[in-house]
């Protein structure tokens, strides 16, 4: 059987050149997620529309159309009938070299649409509305999002943190797939506007919630006292889950990133997701232990790695996007060994934003 996968139109627009491979490189890896085997990746054409085919063995099963519905780049799915074309000459410049089918919509006898069916927890517009300078795009987010998630036994609840959350892209996102949330941002600003971004839209929702703020701090390791503020949402879709403890957890702390192992316990979370500071919007972030700025977030990630990885648990994934003109990958890369993150290296994730960023992704996993 073939199958295919319609690209979101607005995927182009966040990867241009390269989004038929980051396309074909997210569906690898989800891929070990569905049942019976999978081969024959590919990027295509038909009638000049972008899809990423492949080959399946057995019919899509719920679980399947499940883990395809929520793929970052699906816009519609198929099942093709008929010839699905030849091999041609690599048009696109995609980094990872796949080559490009063009199907001869004439070979093509049929398709049948295959309702996607994501199984969200909420909506998935609660990412995309929000928009402010600097935000990772919700389609980035999700793809880091479903890559760790593939890395990951299943476990109930799944915990996931943004230490450098911004106003909350990847909380949202983890919110969305059912996931508990939580973030540290450094800037007390967006920290508490994505409070109420987040509780408005429960309203909205009418969503069952209760939210609660406190102020927390502590010592660091020079002996400095420090503060923070925390502030926490609580929701569920009905009363009948509030009662059975199914309620879904959202929390922003107002604080220092370098501080996280002070906020939270010891293996905590089955997840740490982050988009990292780009040096462009992201400039105007204190250097370690003070004195100005820096375009560079590699000091900075120095300093926090050690209680980032404090609070995952063994087994646990990280996920980390930044920008190579800034951080070059072997950096990252030793960064992560020294830590004890074993990296998932198949694939080749990095692509082309602008003139000044040149974003890659980076996979490790805590050891046992």
């Amino acid at each position: 059987m073939t199958y295919a996968i319609m690209r979101n139109p607005r995927h182009t627009r966040v990867y241009l050149d390269a989004a038929g491979t980051m396309a074909v490189n997210e569906l690898i890896f989800t891929a070990r997620l569905l049942s019976g085997s999978v081969r024959d990746i590919r990027d295509a054409y038909i009638g000049g529309v972008p899809y990423v085919l492949f080959e399946k063995g057995d019919a899509l099963t719920a679980g399947d159309v499940r883990h395809l519905s929520r793929l970052s780049f699906a816009y519609a799915l198929f099942e093709l009938h008929g010839k699905t074309g030849q091999a041609n000459v690599n048009r696109n410049g995609n980094n990872a070299g796949n080559a490009i089918y063009e199907c001869d919509t004439n070979t093509v006898e049929y398709i049948t649409p295959i309702p996607k069916n994501h199984g969200y927890f909420i909506d998935e517009d609660i990412s995309s509305i929000l928009k402010y300078s600097g935000k990772t795009n919700e389609l980035f987010t999700r793809l880091m999002l479903n890559l760790a998630l593939a890395h990951m036994q299943p476990a109930q609840p799944i915990r996931v943190f943004d230490p450098m959350a911004g106003k909350g892209t990847t909380l949202y996102e983890a919110l969305i797939h059912g996931l508990d949330a939580y973030g540290v941002e450094i800037d007390p600003k967006p920290a508490y506007e994505a409070f109420v971004y987040i509780k408005k839209h429960f309203e909205l929702a009418r969503y069952k919630h209760h939210s609660h703020t406190e102020k927390t701090g502590g010592i660091d390791a020079v002996g400095k006292k420090f503060a923070a503020v925390r502030y926490q949402v609580e929701m569920s879709r009905s009363k009948d889950e509030q009662k059975s403890g199914q309620a879904r957890k959202f929390e922003m702390i107002a604080g220092d990133t370098r501080h996280a192992s002070a906020f939270y316990k010891k293996d905590f979370f089955h997840a740490i997701v982050a988009d990292l500071p780009y040096g462009v919007q992201h400039s105007a972030k204190k250097k370690p232990q003070g004195g100005g700025f820096t375009r560079n977030a590699l000091e900075l990630l120095r300093e926090a790695m050690p209680g980032w990885v404090k609070l995952l648990k063994p087994g646990g994934v990280i996920a980390l996007a930044w920008n190579l003109f800034l951080i070059n990958r072997d950096e990252m890369v030793k960064l992560f060994a020294q830590h004890g993150l074993a990296v998932q290296e198949e694939l080749d994730f990095s692509h082309r934003l602008d003139q000044a960023t040149h974003r890659d992704l980076i996979i490790g996993i805590k050891k046992a």
